[in-house]
């Protein structure tokens, strides 16, 4: 018990975990590839070009959407593979001449922010006892929804 409140408290979206997991990764799966396959025609071989201003104002609610989407959906597996898929292909691009244009830089900068934004939240929430039992395993990234119920909802 913590903060008066029982770790039944914590709601949960009326299926197992393995139940979610399975239904994000199948709605996810198509995007991310969407996303990668979208960022394997970013590159260039103009090497001055810039991201404009917009972009990087962007980028900042850009990363945070991306961060709600990753930790609600519990897709961060899916999203490390990605991101590694995208950083092996930006090292082979290079290799060959080839440099992020501005619609790939914001991208990978936006995944860059979002992964440090995930570790800021897991790295928060680390020693919560309710939540480590609501999402036992290797991979801790507990959901927004969780926290907000546990934490604030009842202040």
């Amino acid at each position: 018990e913590m903060d008066g409140l029982r770790e039944e408290t914590v709601p949960v979206s009326g299926r197992s975990g393995a139940q979610c997991s399975v239904a994000s990764t199948r709605w996810y799966v198509p995007f991310f590839l969407i996303l990668f396959l979208y960022f394997t025609g970013c590159f260039t071989q103009v090497k001055d070009e810039k991201m404009p201003y917009s972009g990087w104002l962007l980028l900042g609610p850009s990363a945070v959407y991306y961060w709600y989407l990753i930790t609600e959906g519990q897709i961060f597996v899916l999203y490390v593979f990605t991101f590694f898929a995208m950083v092996a292909t930006v090292m082979c691009q290079r290799w060959m001449g080839f440099v992020l244009d501005s619609n790939g830089r914001f991208l990978f900068y936006n995944f860059i922010i979002t992964l440090g934004l995930v570790l800021v939240w897991v790295a928060y929430l680390w020693n919560d006892n309710v939540l480590r039992k609501k999402y036992p395993g290797i991979i801790y990234v507990p959901e927004p929804w969780s926290f907000y119920t546990l934490h604030i909802k009842g202040s």
